[in-house]
């Protein structure tokens, strides 16, 4: 393994790290504001839960060009776009 796949890894880890971090914490104003003030923050906080796959396969498609990979940089095109659709075709439902 060489440097550059250690920092992607790391760039990838802390997006879903970042992401479910940031999701607990407005789940838990959520909650903790809606007993107080009838307040929801809960429903943001589960929509960046779903929007962190998505961020995912976004950067690790960024990496994949930035390292000329781009067989992998275009099978992460086709996930992200089979992820969206099904996204958009779910909330019409």
């Amino acid at each position: 393994m060489s440097r550059r796949d250690d920092a992607a890894d790391r760039v990838l880890s802390l997006t879903l790290k970042a992401g479910a971090y940031t999701a607990f914490g407005l789940i838990v104003l959520g909650l903790f504001l809606q007993r107080i003030k009838g307040l929801s923050f809960s429903t943001a906080g589960l929509m960046v839960l779903l929007a962190t796959p998505v961020i995912r396969i976004a950067v690790a498609g960024v990496q994949f060009l930035r390292e000329h990979d781009l067989k992998y940089a275009l099978v992460s095109l086709g996930v992200l776009a089979i992820v969206v659709l099904a996204y958009v075709l779910g909330i019409q439902t």
